[in-house]
């Protein structure tokens, strides 16, 4: 949610308003100021809540020009969207001037006070965080939560500080696959990240395998999140971290599109059967129709086996390259959901995910480990 304080000396216009905001879903009016209050008050405000916008009446721009220059200059970062029946371009320029970020025509729909919002935020307070990685299945049962958890514990065991979001609301198993419980997750996370502290996300997160996890919980049925809760816990987790992954369902929806637009690079995971390779493409259209530039776009072929399809085959019936290989492992990933831990370090799906780790990371691979049983076999030979 968007906090927002509303500004207008037209009371009956301030309720029309309210009801309009809770029509769009992504708001919550933290000041309702009408009669508008004394400058101070609405400083106060600004600083006593993480305000977003301050939709502002500049239907008389005389008598507030001194209050939007002023909220500019507060140092909150709130943004000020300002609302008349009509305007000059000259007048637009002066507001602009004074701080005015958007300006709608009243009277305004709840789509185009939602798609200011969107337009002054993405525009003035921009995620910087690139290395945000997403992983989203070309279809379910792919065994993507599997990739994403391995490989983001890989890339922790790397040094870095890494947070695993488990993205799927209606279906995430990590809670189930590693017994794994916590009072709160990625919906209270959505719902109050416009309010959270450093000191308060400790409760949100379980820390597991060197990282810190914020789960979801298929058993909280509560509202679909908006755009507006992940581009603000995009916004919050910034600074934190030294990779953000997101474990994403296989649709991309209005709420999610904001961490794959965020996102350095997005993994579609997939098999090496034709279902999931066609499924691929398609999931790589839905990202292009999102405004996800191809480059960010990367292919991952999890349960590959030598002498079955080859990857030149793979790469043509996606008409794009393999990114990355996983090993077709099902014993060793069964063995270790019903133990509640990671892939066996040992395996060649643990090592696979430690050869995309380092890729992710931009280290060079790792070079091939010897057998010191082969080395003593080799000694043995030349001695006897």
């Amino acid at each position: 949610m968007l906090n927002l304080i509303l500004l207008t000396p037209n009371a009956m216009a301030a309720g029309a308003i309210e009801q309009l905001t809770q029509e769009a879903g992504v708001f919550k009016i933290v000041l309702n100021g009408s009669p508008i209050p004394h400058v101070a008050n609405v400083l106060r405000a600004l600083r006593a809540y993480v305000v977003d916008v301050v939709l502002l009446d500049v239907g008389d721009w005389e008598s507030v020009s001194l209050l939007a220059s002023q909220i500019q200059r507060s140092g909150t970062g709130a943004l000020i969207i300002g609302f008349r029946a009509d305007w000059t371009p000259g007048q637009q320029a002066e507001m602009e001037a004074a701080g005015v970020s958007e300006l709608l025509h009243e009277p305004f729909s709840p789509a185009e006070l939602e798609s200011a919002a969107y337009d002054s935020l993405h525009r003035h307070h921009v995620v910087t965080n690139r290395d945000i990685l997403a992983f989203l299945p070309a279809k379910a049962g792919g065994g993507c939560s599997t990739v994403a958890l391995n490989t983001a514990a890989a890339v922790a065991n790397l040094q870095k500080k890494v947070l695993l979001v488990e993205s799927d609301r209606r279906s995430g198993v990590f809670s189930i696959m590693l017994n794994l419980k916590n009072r709160f997750g990625l919906s209270e996370a959505l719902q109050n990240v416009g309010e959270l502290t450093l000191a308060e996300w400790n409760h949100y997160y379980v820390s597991a395998f060197g990282m810190h996890m914020l789960l979801a919980d298929p058993a909280n049925r509560s509202h679909l999140p908006s755009w507006a809760g992940y581009y603000r816990l995009l916004l919050f987790l910034q600074g934190q971290y030294d990779f953000l992954f997101f474990d994403l369902p296989e649709v991309v929806n209005q709420a999610t599109a904001e961490v794959v637009k965020s996102a350095r690079a997005i993994f579609i995971v997939c098999t090496p059967e034709v279902p999931s390779l066609k499924m691929a493409s398609q999931r790589f259209a839905e990202l292009e129709a999102c405004e996800v530039p191809a480059a960010n776009i990367h292919m991952i072929l999890n349960r590959w086996e030598r002498g079955r399809l080859g990857i030149p085959d793979v790469e043509k019936i996606l008409g794009r390259p393999v990114f990355g290989t996983l090993p077709n492992d099902y014993a060793g990933v069964r063995e270790s959901i019903l133990e509640s831990r990671l892939v066996a370090l040992d395996s060649d799906f643990a090592e696979g995910c430690r050869t995309l780790a380092r890729k992710l990371s931009g280290l060079p691979e790792a070079p091939p480990v010897r057998s010191g049983f082969g080395l003593l076999k080799k000694l043995g030979r030349i001695t006897s």
